[in-house]
């Protein structure tokens, strides 16, 4: 490291000190007696608020619907998790930045900071052969049950004499997930083999619930699809004869269309595209575990499934 980047890094973490040290010196006018959580995204952050009800603030590091893969912290970040009484992140590389850059510039003296996925069997980063660890556990009813557990016990450590209430909000989500993983087996009834999906996020989903998931692009969705990739797809479609695409609304569309349009070139076949919910942020009215349900509709749909 040369000088000039040293004197980068010193004054980054000294302005981040400095905005700590100000913030907590002349107080918060917004500050209650909630117990304030911060989750690294909005699976999580839904959990929390679901759970905490009124008895929590919560609030999210990354923007509802931002990328995770691309995104980083800012100074602010940091403040505000610095501030916080819980800490929830979901592990793995989707937000192994708080690990790396957030925590270490805390003090986490009375915090609580929980790694949701504990308890979670990690898979690699799906068939299509690449490396790395899948992050995307949320997807799965099955996993998201386990991560809404930690976050309960997470807010009851932090806040023992909301037990009682959390225990009850608690019971309603995992009541509503686990309703949703028995609903999601019915994917076992497939007459298609697998879906093809833009962005490898249904890991997790294709595992636990007996298909297989071929990707357009890789475990990050600002990766570009290369041309020999479109023809491997084509080829996949023509052997296993799916003929729907997934893609999250939350892209553009105009990308769902080329895809579409090159494997309609290459198959001869009539392509549909369908939504897949990557639950990164609300949609319109839905929400996280209405964008689930939604998701589920859809893969019936695409696998074959009697709706």
């Amino acid at each position: 490291m040369n000088r000039k980047q040293l004197i980068l890094v010193v004054g980054s973490f000294t302005a981040v000190f400095i905005l700590i040290f100000a913030s907590s010196f002349f107080g918060n006018q917004e500050d209650d007696d909630r117990t304030k959580v911060v989750a690294t995204f909005y699976p999580l952050a839904y959990m929390a608020q679901s759970i905490g009800g009124d008895r929590v603030s919560v609030s999210s590091m990354v923007p509802y619907n931002t990328e995770l893969h691309s995104w980083q912290p800012a100074p602010q970040d940091i403040i505000r998790a610095d501030k916080a009484d819980v800490i929830l992140y979901n592990g793995g590389p989707a937000d192994g930045w708080l690990v790396d850059d957030v925590l270490p510039a805390v003090n986490d003296a009375g915090k609580v900071i929980v790694n949701t996925t504990t308890g979670v069997d990690y898979i690699s980063g799906g068939d299509e052969g690449e490396g790395g660890t899948d992050p995307h556990t949320w997807l799965s009813p099955k996993r998201a049950m386990v991560q809404a557990w930690n976050v309960y016990a997470a807010l009851c450590e932090a806040d023992p004499e909301g037990e009682s209430y959390f225990t009850v909000r608690f019971n309603v989500l995992n009541d509503t997930l686990a309703a949703l993983d028995q609903q999601y087996r019915s994917l076992d009834n497939s007459t298609v083999s697998g879906v093809i999906i833009s962005h490898s996020a249904l890991g997790y989903v294709a595992h636990d619930y007996n298909f297989t998931q071929y990707g357009v692009i890789g475990l990050s969705a600002d990766e570009e699809p290369s041309a020999a990739a479109i023809i491997n797809l084509a080829q996949i479609m023509e052997n296993e004869s799916i003929y729907t695409v997934y893609v999250d609304p939350v892209y553009k569309r105009d990308y769902a269309q080329i895809l579409k349009q090159e494997l309609e070139s290459e198959t001869g076949q009539n392509v549909a595209i369908l939504d897949l919910f990557l639950t990164l942020g609300p949609y319109g009215e839905l929400d996280y575990l209405e964008q689930l349900s939604q998701n589920l509709v859809n893969l019936r749909t695409g696998l074959g499934v009697a709706q």
